[in-house]
């Protein structure tokens, strides 16, 4: 690719992204329609690791709550993934909340079976099990607040992104004027 077309592929680049972050940070919601659609394929597939884990897992080894946990990660993927999306932003944060207190207070039954064993892997699941319960009991308690604070975050993001860009857009148009 030649300076010429790359320096007008840089500028519509940052154009984009410049509008995209300005997007977002008018319509704040918008990233979690988009986080809803990642995060369900990511709880399926999560789920379906967590039920593979406990079917191939030696008998006395098995933990119900990996089976739990692969279940509920199953079933909220899958209703979120075809359910209703009139206020579906809200509500997807609030049940990413809730499931992070239940696999929070799964990592903590699973730190107790492992704590006669293996105490450090019992002490990092405990340190996980703690952050993953606060995090869900704040996404709860506060679903408009982490909506906002993540598309903020990524709007000005994309908008850095955008700054960069046009830059290299001039840059490229200064290279290309200097080879004439």
């Amino acid at each position: 690719m030649d300076i010429s077309k790359a320096k007008y592929v840089s500028l519509i680049s940052g154009l984009l992204f410049l509008i995209s972050g300005i997007y977002m940070i008018y319509n704040p919601l918008f990233i979690a329609y988009t986080m809803n659609i990642i995060f369900c394929i990511l709880l399926i597939v999560e789920g379906v690791s967590q039920i593979s884990a406990y079917i191939y897992e030696k008998h006395e080894s098995r933990s119900i709550w990996r089976l739990i946990e692969g279940i509920i990660s199953i079933v909220i993927g899958i209703y979120f993934f075809i359910g209703d999306s009139i206020g579906l932003p809200l509500a997807f944060i609030t049940v990413i909340g809730i499931w992070l207190i239940i696999i929070g207070i799964s990592r903590l039954m699973m730190a107790k079976r492992v704590m006669e064993f293996e105490r450090n892997i019992a002490k990092r699941l405990i340190v996980a099990g703690i952050v993953e319960i606060i995090f869900g009991i704040i996404a709860v308690a506060r679903p408009v607040a982490i909506s906002n604070y993540i598309a903020y975050l990524i709007a000005i993001a994309l908008i850095i992104q955008a700054i960069v860009d046009i830059f290299r857009f001039f840059r490229l148009n200064r290279m290309q004027r200097k080879m004439k």
